[in-house]
């Protein structure tokens, strides 16, 4: 048995967070592990409130988990504060295991979800991890890019890799065309095309990173994970229900 870490906060209507990922690395036939940042309030139309875990216990919680179990991955989502960030950090150097960071500064509807003080300590991270899997505009904000070209995708991927990235996956949802996800790894930049679905989706970016974990779980390697995840992604938007006016990601397509 493989056992996966979701590192992130809590999401009640079970779109995003850690019960995406939970669904994914069961999906998976991962054995899915949590170590929750935060509890939020929140439901299809968005987060309204975040209560973050004490960071003693939650360093506590990280500890207990790489002293007991042997993960083979870890994914990281919504960090919250810089205590956290900090545990994670001290947690990552501590472990060997695949890590997928998510670097969520906001939700989908503009809710800070990392204090504003701690965004500039993400950037710490990227050396601990195997992949950063930025949205663009989280992209352009780590980098200090603008994207105004399709080749300045180029540019941000290799600012992000000057920063410590050793692997980014660039997250094209926000792309006025076609949505496109650019991976950059070693200096090879590869594109994974899809069709545009016309409807609003939650928990996307968490499924997407939980699942390349938990590949990476498995034993692919991390562009085969990629590319897999990218496939389970698409079949996961086409199975989708609508609750109210989003989609949510169903994961029962897997036999």
């Amino acid at each position: 048995m493989k056992f996966a870490l979701s590192i992130a906060a809590s999401d009640p209507s079970g779109g995003a967070g850690i019960e995406a990922d939970l669904k994914v690395f069961a999906g998976l036939r991962v054995f899915g592990l949590t170590a929750i940042t935060a509890l939020t309030v929140q439901g299809p139309k968005g987060v309204e409130k975040l209560i973050p875990t004490p960071p003693k216990e939650f360093a506590r919680i990280l500890k207990i988990l790489k002293n007991d179990l042997k993960i083979s991955a870890v994914k990281i989502g919504a960090l919250v504060s810089a205590q956290h960030l900090n545990a994670v950090k001290f947690f990552l150097k501590e472990i060997k295991a695949h890590s997928v960071l998510d670097p969520i500064l906001n939700s989908a509807t503009g809710f800070p979800l990392l204090e504003e003080k701690a965004q500039s300590q993400l950037i710490s991270l990227f050396s601990l991890v195997s992949l950063i899997t930025p949205n663009l505009p989280e992209a352009e904000a780590l980098s200090g890019i603008k994207l105004k070209a399709s080749s300045d995708l180029i540019k941000i991927a290799e600012r992000l890799a000057e920063k410590g990235a050793k692997a980014i996956l660039i997250k094209g949802g926000h792309f006025k065309k076609a949505p496109e996800d650019f991976f950059w790894q070693g200096g090879n930049f590869y594109q994974f095309k899809k069709k545009r679905i016309k409807a609003r989706f939650h928990g996307t970016g968490c499924a997407l990173s939980s699942a390349i974990a938990g590949y990476l779980a498995l034993g692919y390697n991390l562009k085969d994970a990629v590319a897999k995840a990218e496939s389970y992604l698409e079949q996961a938007l086409l199975n989708s229900v609508k609750i109210g006016k989003i989609r949510y990601l169903t994961h029962s397509f897997l036999k």
